[in-house]
């Protein structure tokens, strides 16, 4: 699995020559972490991913997700491949998903009294945009735990069922290696 990511990024030099001589994209690319391709870093490029994909934040999704990456020390390249779950197709359906769900979870609990002295169209607005923001984080926390679970899953099962062939595979050719040398 590793080798199938590995031919798809770039290497460490050659993003040091296409970031140029800047010092931030230079400590940006020797970052421990952003760039690599064990499991968990990988797993936590996947859950970056899906939680800021899954929150209205559509304008700066890409710079949340580098600043996840660099925080949690995740794989950037799959954090921001995973952030396409919302795209210009999925985006109206999923914030009407936000919002539905905002509002079959949270809608009796919300202290409406409050926005009595707005506008009505702000009162609207600050509802709406409240019901939205709950409804998207109820959606994107279980998404980024269970992708980060999945992924590892998946990882294990892959790397057992290669130990497995190779057992198999080992247990099937005949022993070379105990015959005696002939003088």
């Amino acid at each position: 699995m590793r080798a199938t990511f590995r031919k798809w990024l770039p290497t460490q030099d050659r993003l040091r020559v296409m970031v140029g001589r800047s010092r931030i994209m230079q400590w940006l690319v020797e970052r421990k972490g952003v760039w690599s391709m064990h499991r968990r870093s990988l797993a936590g490029g996947i859950a970056v991913g899906l939680f800021v994909g899954l929150t209205p934040t559509v304008g700066v999704q890409t710079l949340l997700v580098l600043l996840g990456a660099l925080l949690f020390r995740v794989n950037f390249p799959v954090a921001f491949v995973t952030l396409w779950i919302s795209n210009p197709v999925t985006t109206p359906a999923l914030y009407w998903g936000f919002n539905r769900l905002g509002s079959w979870a949270f809608a009796d609990h919300l202290p409406l009294a409050s926005l009595k002295d707005l506008a009505p169209f702000t009162q609207a607005f600050v509802q709406q945009s409240t019901l939205l923001w709950l409804g998207s984080l109820l959606l994107a926390v279980p998404a980024a735990i269970l992708g980060y679970l999945g992924f590892l899953w998946l990882w294990r099962y892959v790397t057992v069922r290669r130990w497995r062939r190779r057992a198999a595979k080992r247990a099937r050719r005949p022993d070379d290696h105990h015959t005696p040398a002939n003088p």
